[in-house]
């Protein structure tokens, strides 16, 4: 029978892996904690159109309705960009110094203006504003404030994106059933509590349900 050699002595080699195992989880919780940190402006839906209608948008937020134009925007902004000019006289880097510390107020939002001149819309909740409310939404008539907007709408052309926050899942499923009423197709977007919108170039395209 052959002699076996010596035993072979593992402790070290174990040692070593045990402290790297240790350091990987260590990096993994430290990069979880970091990542959990980070404000990051997201992306939301946004290509204005899809199948061949354009969108028309509302946010649900502290189970109320926020009405978002895109033309009542586009006219804050030409509104704010001709008061600047003249405040500026025409001086180009006095007209972007401004710019960057400009924030307008609309409907609920406060709209970075800066992002606004290149074309994308970064709209941060205003949480002191107040929405609307459906007292009995399967009551809205044409004459209320949500059942007018939904008059306007042109099912064939248009229909509507809901920016939906953690605590307004109520009043989007009764607004959905209204735009549903009215044959109107209806696509959503999650949000977070606080994170902000931002519609135009870059954003992902949306699908209606």
């Amino acid at each position: 029978m052959a002699t076996q050699g010596p035993a072979m002595d593992l402790s070290s080699f174990t040692d070593i892996m045990t402290c790297i195992l240790g350091i990987l989880v260590l990096i993994i919780l430290l990069t979880g904690i970091d990542a959990s940190q980070i404000t990051v402006l997201v992306a939301t839906p946004k290509e204005s159109r899809a199948d061949d209608k354009s969108a028309v948008f509302f946010e649900c937020r502290n189970n109320q309705l926020f009405e978002i134009s895109i033309e009542k925007m586009k006219k804050a902004i030409d509104a704010k960009t001709e008061e600047l000019r003249q405040q500026t006289a025409g001086n180009e880097t006095e007209f972007l110094k401004n710019a960057a510390q400009t924030t307008l107020e609309l409907d609920g939002h406060r709209l970075d203006y800066t992002y606004a001149l290149m074309g994308r819309y970064v709209l941060l909740p205003d949480f002191d504003a107040a929405g609307y409310q459906f007292e009995r939404y399967l009551e809205e008539t044409d004459a209320m404030w949500y059942g007018s907007r939904l008059a306007q709408i042109d099912p064939q052309m248009q229909f509507l994106c809901f920016f939906v926050r953690p605590d307004s899942f109520k009043v989007f499923q009764q607004a959905r059933a209204l735009a549903w009423l009215r044959n109107i197709n209806v696509a959503c977007e999650l949000q977070d509590e606080k994170n902000p919108i931002m519609i135009g170039p870059g954003g992902e395209r949306m699908y209606m349900q």
